[in-house]
């Protein structure tokens, strides 16, 4: 397995190699650009000394010669320049894989993210969500619907096993697709520098497809075609003598007024037909790459992509037919020609109609595409979180009455690699309450997290950060990183006297799941005393309920509960002073805490001991 140096110094060597190639191609491009000027050039000469000079075939015949050429040559450029471009964009996606590794966090995208999490059962506590939290890490999608499918999977508060497991099969597949995953995001990258602020949204063209079908479009269509025929016969026949003028101009103002009246029908169709070209343009390099993309034993994989590989469904046979329509629709755009050809023919009238039965058909096509993208995306996010994480493991999900969860060298993905410790932790039936005590800066808040997100990267169907994972199905909460609230007018200790609440509701509901609960530094708020009887009242609450608990504490007379809870069980975290001098091991033992430290941190730092 490939160590994490490794794979950063092979990231920086391809980083290295792309700087190459895009020096070489920038170097073609410069060579391009004399060309077509020296072309230009030899146009004008051409034109300007031999006009008269020679035979009139050769002249145009040499004129149409350079204009081929030079049209060739700025042709050639401009896939030059969008090599570039894209190998920039592909250079960027490498830089961020380092900055991922290296835990780098200026160098890695942040995405905003406005709603309140406060009330969530784990997400703020577990550092989630936000920025330097596991979303912050993972998620390198770059539409906000993959970024939200892959939160959702991150915050999901019911696990369900068949869906993990299906985007385990899904992740494992695609880690190898390096890349397939590359490209992909390199065209996104590429499509979305060129998108402007006044481009539709992919929610907004689907809420534009998704209104009601405007219908009675048929009798003012008759209406308007048999007054241009009319008009149009009417005309020949004044042209001829047959008739005077004042019948075709008539019939023009007829069709003109009544057409004028129905004017309503076809609002907003260039613009429409505008923004559906433009947006299905954006889409149609990643939805072709997907289409093309040959699925050879990855059977998950292949269904999941079946959507867009399938004859029935596959978005090219649909993005034909709407560039079609669209290119019709589009008449607008041309102020010339399009007044003309409405003046003798209903061609808006004609293409609305036909839109409204595009918007039918392509609604719901375009809605799975989206869908199934976004998902895709999220995949993606994780398969290059697996990537970049080879050491990291898939965990085996139990339906274990005995061992109810039990991992090896657990980690916190978000610790830098030269600082993480790992531990061993496992859960029996009958001893699934922990009272977790250590001094200060020990490690039992970081171990208490360190638990709790490694089972939501197990329940989004990720990789986890531990050698192994055997787990059974639980809900989670946390109270962990509780705050007051002054626009609530809440202390931090009525706060946290709220969470516990909620956590008792938690658990006295009758669920699928047991609950996964930790609990740091219980009752931190009050006074010694008030502290230790409730405390010891809430354990005495929460055990032998339908749940996994830890509990950290300063409180080391709550380690003696162990004889009087049959389910509790301490663990502690201990640190050593050598040479006035305060180490920390992180590692995670049995028994209660044996010393403390704060009087100690305060004589090392000055402050007056007595």
């Amino acid at each position: 397995m490939m160590s994490r140096k490794k794979q950063t110094e092979r990231l920086q060597r391809f980083c290295e190699y792309i700087a190459r190639k895009t020096e070489r191609l920038e170097e073609y491009s410069r060579r391009y650009s004399l060309a077509r000027g020296v072309v230009f050039f030899t146009i004008l000469a051409f034109g300007y000394f031999t006009s008269g000079a020679i035979n009139d075939y050769l002249y145009v015949l040499g004129l149409l010669v350079g204009i081929v050429g030079f049209l060739y040559l700025a042709d050639r450029h401009q896939k030059v320049h969008k090599a570039i471009e894209k190998l920039g964009h592909l250079k960027e996606i490498k830089q961020q894989h380092i900055a991922r590794l290296e835990l780098d966090w200026e160098k890695i995208p942040k995405r905003r993210y406005d709603k309140d999490v406060k009330d969530h059962p784990f997400a703020n506590d577990l550092d989630i969500v936000g920025n330097y939290s596991l979303h912050h890490l993972v998620d390198s999608s770059l539409y906000e619907g993959g970024s939200e499918k892959l939160l959702s999977w991150l915050m999901n508060e019911i696990p369900v096993k068949e869906d993990i497991l299906l985007r385990q099969k899904l992740i494992r597949e695609l880690i190898p697709l390096q890349a397939f995953r590359d490209k992909l995001s390199t065209i996104g990258r590429y499509t979305q520098s060129h998108t402007s602020e006044k481009d539709w949204t992919e929610d907004r063209m689907l809420a534009w497809l998704r209104q009601p079908e405007q219908t009675g479009y048929k009798l003012p269509l008759l209406v308007l075609s048999l007054l241009s025929v009319s008009t149009l016969i009417t005309a020949a026949f004044a042209w001829t003598g047959i008739v005077p003028v004042i019948v075709p101009l008539i019939s023009l103002l007829l069709y003109l007024s009544y057409y004028k009246l129905k004017s309503d029908m076809i609002a907003g169709l260039f613009e429409a037909a505008y923004q559906m070209e433009k947006m299905l343009g954006r889409f149609r390099g990643l939805l072709a790459h997907v289409e093309d993309f040959k699925v050879s034993n990855k059977e998950n994989l292949q269904k999941l992509l079946e959507v867009y590989q399938s004859a029935e469904t596959k978005p090219s046979v649909y993005l034909k037919k709407v560039k079609k329509l669209i290119s019709a629709a589009s008449l607008q755009a041309n102020q010339v020609l399009w007044p003309l050809v409405n003046l003798v023919l209903p061609w808006d009238m004609y293409y609305s109609m036909k839109m409204e039965k595009l918007k039918k058909e392509l609604e719901p096509r375009l809605a799975e595409w989206l869908d199934t993208f976004y998902e895709l995306e999220a995949l993606n996010s994780l398969a290059n979180f697996g990537a970049l994480h080879l050491e990291y493991t898939f965990p085996e999900l139990t339906n274990n009455s005995s061992v109810l969860f039990e991992a090896k060298e657990l980690g916190h993905p978000l610790i830098p690699v030269h600082q993480k410790v790992a531990n061993d932790f496992k859960v029996e039936e009958g001893k699934d309450l922990f009272l977790i005590t250590g001094s200060n800066m020990a490690g039992k808040s970081t171990f208490l997290r360190t638990v709790g997100i490694n089972l939501c990267l197990a329940y989004a169907g990720a990789p986890v950060n531990a050698t192994s994972l055997n787990t059974n199905l639980f809900r989670v909460f946390t109270s962990i990183n509780v705050k007051d609230s002054l626009e609530g007018g809440l202390s931090h200790f009525y706060a946290e006297v709220r969470r516990l609440r909620t956590l008792l509701n938690k658990l006295g509901n009758e669920e699928e799941f047991p609950l996964f609960y930790f609990v740091d530094e219980i009752f931190k708020g009050t006074n010694n005393r008030e502290r230790f009887q409730g405390s010891t009242a809430f354990l005495k609450e929460i055990a032998g309920n339908n749940g996994v608990g830890m509990v950290s504490t300063h409180d080391l007379e709550l380690a003696t509960l162990e004889k009087e809870i049959p389910e509790l069980s301490n663990r502690h975290f201990a640190e050593t002073i050598e040479h006035g001098r305060m180490s920390f091991e992180y590692k995670i033992k049995e028994g209660p805490c044996p010393t403390t430290n704060a009087l100690k941190i305060m004589k090392m730092e000055g402050l007056p001991v007595e």
